[in-house]
């Protein structure tokens, strides 16, 4: 059997090997657990729009802050959600004048919210268990702070099993399980 090898591709393996090698172990992190508070995670700032803007100056506010999400207030306190989610499927393709039409109608108004001082677990059953993606963090005023979205909970733990992560086989080589392995 003749293999034939691309010189470039040996030597980037190459350096990409001696690069390894030279590095200092990473630091170990603390994982997060289930039950650690949502303070413990880096939260999202909270894209706060009052009732009455245009849809085309929410969008543009979203794009510009790469916001997934929007909130609004009612008298101070947290009072209506609106994801990109919603925009999908009430907005898109349905013919409204985005300079005309506000986001009023489109909003969920009163969101679920947690706290940060309530568990991870609890943000992940919320979002269970009522099919949505982000969860307002507000404060002991129910002014929002923050919000905690499914992909904030997989990059924290993406970050801390990051070796692990990055080092998974690509999917066309997994194990192939009708073959024997080892001696």
């Amino acid at each position: 059997m003749k293999y034939l090898f691309n010189d470039q591709n040996i030597e980037d393996d190459q350096e990409w090997l001696e690069g390894l090698e030279h590095q200092a172990d990473p630091e170990m992190k603390e994982a997060v657990k289930i039950q650690d508070p949502i303070s413990t995670m880096t939260l999202t700032k909270p894209l706060i729009i009052d009732l009455g803007t245009s849809l085309r100056h929410v969008l543009d506010k979203m794009q510009d802050n790469k916001n997934n999400c929007i909130l609004t207030l009612e008298d101070g306190k947290l009072g209506g959600i609106l994801t990109e989610r919603d925009i999908l499927l009430k907005v898109t393709g349905k013919g409204y004048d985005l300079d005309l039409t506000t986001l009023d109608e489109f909003i969920t108004p009163n969101p679920e919210s947690v706290t940060s001082d309530d568990p991870v677990a609890y943000a992940l059953n919320k979002m269970y268990v009522g099919g949505f993606r982000n969860v307002p963090v507000v404060n002991d005023e129910l002014y929002p702070i923050g919000i905690v979205s499914i992909s904030d909970i997989i990059a924290t733990i993406a970050d801390y099993f990051h070796g692990e992560i990055i080092n998974l086989p690509p999917l066309d080589k997994l194990v192939d399980k009708s073959t024997q392995e080892g001696g």
